[in-house]
């Protein structure tokens, strides 16, 4: 069985017809807090489909691995990588990566697996979720909050930053947003 990857925004699968129901029901939604966009994630899908996991869940909590220092250990990293379009993986060649720079390219092979391999059922170890950095919580506050209609959805999801700006901290390009290829 072979694995073939297209390039990113080229993917159709099941779940892109899931987010594309979900995108209909946010377009009309009022939702501003994590749980209210919670809410609305689940009520897209009348089949249950849809379901919405938060970081911070207490009953079903995410947890975050350190899978890059770990995976590391195991696997060299691929020269090069942004001028390939095209990946093919094939089970009977463990570690072999078959790479085109275009769908009519000649095919190059590289293995990229190292001698040592992971015990099974190990995992990396976990690692806290991460936060926002100090700039980007003040401009969440400064720029994205005055647009809150409720007040405990701003203070929850924009609240002031329990530290002062740092100088020089202006909004520059380098701690504006960036923009999306493609909005909600």
């Amino acid at each position: 069985m072979s694995l073939n990857c297209m390039i990113t925004g080229h993917t159709k699968f099941a779940p892109d017809y899931h987010f594309g129901i979900w995108k209909l029901k946010w377009r009309s939604s009022n939702a501003e807090t994590m749980e209210e966009i919670a809410g609305s994630v689940t009520a897209s899908s009348k089949s249950g489909h849809n379901v919405p996991q938060l970081v911070q869940d207490d009953n079903k909590p995410v947890v975050f691995f350190a899978w890059k220092t770990y995976l590391e250990q195991f696997l060299k990293p691929l020269k090069n990588i942004t001028k390939y379009h095209h990946f093919t993986m094939d089970r009977s060649k463990p570690g072999i990566v078959t790479c085109k720079e275009n769908m009519d390219s000649e095919e190059m092979c590289f293995n990229i697996l190292k001698p040592l391999s992971p015990a099974a059922g190990e995992l990396p170890p976990t690692k806290p979720a991460p936060g926002l950095d100090l700039r980007r919580q003040w401009y969440l506050y400064d720029s994205i909050s005055p647009f809150f209609r409720a007040y405990n959805a701003r203070d929850t999801v924009c609240p002031k930053p329990s530290k002062p700006k740092v100088k020089n901290q202006g909004m520059d390009s380098d701690s504006l947003p960036r923009k999306r290829k493609h909005s909600l």
